[in-house]
């Protein structure tokens, strides 16, 4: 056993193992010997999509919302938003859908897709979420400008 004084690890010893010492490329190739050229690997564009689907059954407008909060509520950033309403969500919530819809994705999305039954009927509810997500950004810009320094 060697001897040590207290605070000092047994020889060899130490609580995190020294770093290797850093090796220059140039000194392990042999001069007769080619290094491979780099390899760059692509990345691909990767557009993330999050799909909503309201074509369900409904009772109530509560019900409506609380689906479309069970279906976003673990969404993260994306590419495009698609919402998919249904007749039956339209009828119990289309005077406030825009707005709930808007609010969901405005800081997610980067375009929102409404896909609504054929006919121009529920037409209006796209419409309704560009003129919420309008006064979203509006806001949002004020909101930052007012955190701004003058200076």
């Amino acid at each position: 056993m060697t001897e040590r004084r207290p605070g000092q690890w047994p020889a060899g010893l130490s609580p995190v193992p020294s770093p290797p010492e850093p090796v220059d490329p140039a000194s392990v190739s042999t001069p007769g010997e080619s290094r491979p050229a780099a390899v760059e690997v692509p990345v691909p564009d990767v557009r993330l999509v999050a799909v909503v689907d309201l074509t369900g059954q409904y009772d109530t407008s509560t019900e409506v919302l609380d689906e479309l909060h069970a279906q976003t509520k673990r969404s993260t950033d994306c590419h495009t938003a698609i919402v998919r309403l249904g007749e039956s969500a339209l009828q119990r919530a289309a005077s406030f859908l825009g707005h709930a819809i808007a609010s969901r994705f405005f800081l997610a999305a980067q375009q929102i897709e409404v896909h609504v039954p054929a006919g121009t009927r529920w037409a209006y509810v796209a419409s309704e979420v560009q003129r919420h997500l309008r006064f979203f950004a509006a806001d949002h810009e004020r909101m930052l400008t007012n955190l701004r320094n003058p200076g």
